[in-house]
């Protein structure tokens, strides 16, 4: 699931909009709702199954992993934007 082919050219509002993108593929949310300030779940109507295709479409795109103890703490968009900020150098 890659949506750009060089990261080299990313920068940190990069993130979000890709982010975007994998949650639109996954769940069929326009970009424009995907939001730092919005819930997962509660603002986006994320489930657990879709949460998981949304991080491994992540950490294949960003090419990062995301630790299974991390992921429990992607509460918000914008917890998720910054694990991966700061995973590919971006912080």
């Amino acid at each position: 699931m890659s949506l750009r082919t060089d990261r080299r050219s990313l920068g940190p509002s990069d993130v979000l909009a890709e982010l975007a993108e994998i949650v639109l593929l996954v769940t069929g949310r326009p970009v424009d709702q995907v939001q730092p300030a919005c819930h997962f779940v509660d603002d986006l109507r994320i489930d657990s199954l879709s949460m998981v295709e949304i991080l491994e479409g992540a950490s294949q795109h960003f090419g990062v992993q995301i630790e299974d103890e991390a992921a429990k703490d992607f509460v918000r968009v914008r917890d998720l934007v910054g694990y991966l900020e700061t995973r590919v150098g971006l912080d």
